[in-house]
């Protein structure tokens, strides 16, 4: 007999008719349970589908683009499962598909030795940048069932492209807790059988990156990895708050945004604990601010979803900056930040959002998700207020961007939607070849960039201040060329003495944005002076504490 959502609550039994086992002569259920997808590779071309086996041997999953119900010998393609655990009270089983063909529905049945399942279908991502992108991105579903449902049956409803969980799904990450969410997450399955893609990443209440590995499949033992959906339209990372922010996680971050940096449209992060949260019951979280702020600014990650908080909150778009007007390390830039949304509230107790900064958009306390639109041009954030879904319709198929009626949207002053465009350069923007300082002989620079005098730090006063970041031993520097002309970067301590010094010949006209490598440097002030030619750009005090 199949093992569905029968029995779990009163809003799993109103939806037992989606489910309903229809007995053909001679032909019995399939003892599978606990449907999931998942990606671990190209979201076009790729599909994990994985259940859990309750009892009964042998099974095989088949699938084709034609529907062909529960007649398994139609199927064109089968796949014994690639990967087996037992973990968390289920027997969980992963059969990885490959050699898909992008933006199309496949379905598919498992066939064990008790029977056939029912029929269920998947669709993989678009391979195409004009194609437009949904997700539903949120988290925190721990303690409270009846809100956990709503929001899935939304899932449901709103038929996008992938969902993006970050973290926190259990309280106490047992196994009769895994097999209720298990069960609740069937909810995400549309009334004709079709599961869409999770992409999970790891809360404080996963007691150890195992945990997703076992039901998940996830593609990195680390749980951080990311993935592009529409050809190069968007890069998605998901990364994990529950281990280091630097070391192997930075470095792997930093090189692959590297990769990325010019090869993709968008880039988006989702993560579980929040950076600046909105509640005055959590804490500040300063490794991630040190790690990962100055990167995704610098790489131009335009959207942070965050959790852990269990509060609203939309931020303007933030770029790290430790000035007079900034507040908590960050200010407003509607040109090049990040845009931070959150904070988690898929079921999880709410908190009060008493902790608003000077550049937060909005806050509030309520059970919702953000419903994400992606096209070439520009990003769409609503934030879906989830409780009360079994009266919202369905999107239509042909318009999945289109809300349903019944479907209520937070609307804080200000408006429901955060539209985050393109941004739009005059010039391109370009990197300098190198990015480490080294000592080398001096340049001929003009008297006007020598400080006079043997220790010239009082004079500096007036300058800009940069602070190396303690944990990266890195600062941001920025710039522009209006025409051709060799660059050269001069370091000078309070001596009046050129510690280093970077040439770059012969750099076209452009807008600059520069990391630079300084963490071989003692402690103490020097002098960061940009020429072009001999012409001085720009000049400030470099503080490392």
């Amino acid at each position: 007999m199949y093992h569905g959502i029968a029995g779990k609550s009163n809003m799993n039994r109103t939806r037992l008719f989606l489910f309903a086992v229809i007995l053909v002569a001679g032909q019995t259920q399939a003892a599978v349970d606990r449907l999931r997808c998942m990606w671990r590779d190209d979201p076009a071309t790729t599909m994990v589908v994985g259940w859990d086996q309750v009892y009964g041997t042998n099974p095989v999953i088949y699938f084709d683009k034609t529907d062909h119900g529960k007649n398994f010998n139609s199927y064109k393609q089968s796949k014994r499962p690639d990967h087996v655990v037992e973990a968390k009270g289920m027997k969980n089983h992963y059969a990885r598909l490959g050699g898909l063909e992008a933006n199309t529905v496949y379905y598919f049945i498992i066939k064990d030795s008790e029977g056939i399942s029912n029929r269920f279908s998947f669709k993989t991502a678009p391979a195409d940048a004009s194609q437009r992108l949904a997700i539903i991105a949120g988290g925190d579903s721990r303690n409270h069932r009846e809100a956990r449902q709503s929001a899935n049956l939304l899932v449901a409803k709103l038929k996008p492209h992938v969902v993006l969980f970050n973290g926190d799904m259990t309280v106490r990450d047992g196994s009769a807790e895994w097999v209720e969410w298990m069960d609740d997450w069937q909810l995400t399955i549309s009334a004709a059988g079709r599961i869409t893609p999770v992409l999970v990443a790891r809360g404080n209440h996963e007691s150890e990156n195992k945990t997703l590995l076992d039901l998940f499949d996830l593609p990195h033992p680390g749980n951080f990895y990311a993935l592009t959906l529409g050809g190069n339209l968007l890069r998605i990372y998901t990364l994990n708050t529950m281990i280091p922010a630097g070391g192997v996680q930075y470095d792997w971050l930093q090189s692959d945004l590297r990769q990325h940096n010019t090869e993709v449209s968008w880039k988006m992060a989702q993560y579980h604990h929040a950076m600046r949260p909105h509640t005055s019951a959590k804490t500040e979280k300063d490794e991630l601010y040190l790690h990962w702020a100055q990167l995704f600014h610098d790489f131009g990650i335009r959207l942070a979803v965050e959790s852990d908080s269990h509060v609203v909150k939309w931020t303007h778009p933030l770029r790290p900056d430790t000035g007079p007007e900034a507040e908590l390390g960050f200010v407003r830039d509607d040109a090049t930040g990040t845009v931070f949304v959150g904070e988690g509230c898929w079921g999880a107790p709410l908190r009060e959002h008493d902790d608003d900064k000077r550049w937060t958009r909005a806050s509030g306390s309520f059970n919702q998700f953000n419903w994400i639109f992606v096209d070439k041009d520009k990003m769409e954030i609503r934030t879906v207020m989830t409780d009360g879904s079994s009266q919202v319709g369905e999107v239509s198929p042909n318009n999945i961007f289109e809300p349903p009626i019944g479907l209520s949207l937070w609307s804080p002053p200000g408006g429901d939607v955060i539209r985050i465009y393109q941004r739009k350069r005059e010039v391109p923007e370009r990197q300098l070849a190198e990015e480490t300082l080294t000592p080398a002989a001096p340049p001929a620079i003009s008297t006007s960039a020598r400080p006079e005098g043997q220790d010239n730090s009082s004079s500096w006063d007036a300058l800009p201040k940069l602070q190396i970041n303690p944990a990266t031993g890195r600062i941001k520097i920025d710039f522009e060329l209006s025409q051709k002309a060799d660059v050269t970067l001069v370091l000078m301590n309070t001596a009046n003495e050129i510690i280093g010094n970077l040439s770059n010949p012969a750099q076209d006209a452009g807008a600059y944005s520069k990391s630079l490598d300084l963490s071989k440097l003692p402690r103490g002030k020097f002098l960061l002076t940009i020429l072009a030619g001999e012409h001085t750009l720009k000049r400030y005090v470099v503080l490392r504490i």
